[in-house]
This record gives structure tokens, sequence and C-alpha cells, in this order.
């Protein structure tokens, strides 16, 4: 237990560390700056320079203490998922750190492409949460948050990591074409998702 505490702590120290290259362009950056864009990288969203450098950190923070604290929950119930765990643990670092770098620089005036990054980010969450999802124990993903309702077998486990795999997949290749095909994927991954937490939840209630 001492050495999951040592990572959250390493993870937490990784989100927040961006911070310092926020401070150090401080002065440089607009009182409002962009924090939301839409498919086509045009922005339609804004906030205070203050809430963007110290702010979207924090509130990463604090997500992920609250997605890390449910796989320590379920460890602490006995139903451990070791290689889940570490996934999830990093993924809202690598998110922080991706996501704050690409608003400070387009603070500054430099041009990024929003929907590549955030494309890819997307999709390599899918792809690696997929991958590792069915090493959960059933019980444990439907008490910490593994999985969307209450799997009662490994082969529902499965199934949902296909599904997270495959719309990875498709959503990486989505880049290929105009920006409304993503969209399309995304809409479809979250029928298909939707439809597999009906199954299961019918599954369960039998």
């Amino acid at each position: 237990m001492k050495s999951k505490w040592k990572s959250l702590l390493v993870t937490s120290l990784v989100i927040l560390a961006p911070i310092i290259y926020g401070v150090s362009v401080y002065d440089q950056l607009p009182a409002r700056m962009v924090t939301h864009w839409g498919f086509n990288n045009q922005p339609n969203g804004w906030m205070a320079k203050p809430l963007v450098v110290f702010g979207l950190p924090i509130l990463m923070l604090l997500i992920h203490l609250v997605a890390v604290g449910a796989t320590y929950h379920a460890d602490a119930k006995g139903r451990p998922a070791p290689r889940m765990e570490r996934v999830i643990a990093w993924i809202c670092p690598v998110i922080t750190i991706v996501a704050y770098t690409i608003t400070i620089r387009y603070g500054l005036g430099e041009a990024v492409d929003i929907r590549l990054w955030t494309v890819i980010m997307v999709a390599a969450i899918l792809i690696f949460i997929g991958n590792y999802l069915p090493t959960v124990p059933p019980e444990s993903a439907g008490n910490s948050g593994f999985h969307p309702g209450k799997p009662n077998s490994q082969s529902d486990l499965r199934s949902t990591g296909y599904c997270l795999v495959l719309f990875g997949v498709l959503t990486l290749l989505s880049l290929f074409f105009p920006s409304i095909v993503t969209v399309i994927v995304l809409v479809l991954f979250i029928i298909s998702l939707l439809s597999l937490m009906l199954i299961s939840y019918r599954k369960s209630a039998k």
C-alpha cells in the first residue's frame, strides 16, 4: 500500500508541475485565454488567465484524486487490478501536461492543431483502458468506475474493452477525414457504450 501512496504523490506532483511553465510566461499571456475549441479548431470558450494558469491543474488534481481513490477503494475491498490502476493513475497527469501546454502555447500566439492533439489523447486513453479492462475483476469494475454498470462476467469486460480499442483506432483514423467524421465516430462510441451498459444491467437483473 505504501507504494500506492508514493505513486499518488508522484502523479499529483506531475499534474501540478506545469504551473511552473505557466508562471514563467505569465506576463506574456493575455488577460483572457482560450480554453475550449470546436472541432474546426475555432475558439469557443475563454477563462481568466489566473484560472487557466493555476486553476486548471488544481481542477485536474481533484479529478485525479477521485479517480485514483476509487481504484484504491476497490483494492482495499480485496479486488485489486494493479495494471488498470497504473493506467488510471497516469491518465490525468498525461492529459494535464498535454492540455496545459497546448493552452499556454496557444495563449502565446503559437499555431497549435487542437483537433490533432485532442484526438490523439482521446484515442490513446480509449486504447489503453480497453487493453487493460479485461484484467479487472468483474466485481471490482462495477464498484470502482472501471466499467459502466455492474458486469457479472469477464466477457462483459472483454466486450467493453474491444469496444474501447476499436473506437480508439477509429478515432485516430478520423484524423484523415473532415472533422465531422470525428464527431460521428465519438457519437457512435457513446451509443455503443450505452448499449453495452444496458446489456450488462439486464444480465445482472436476471
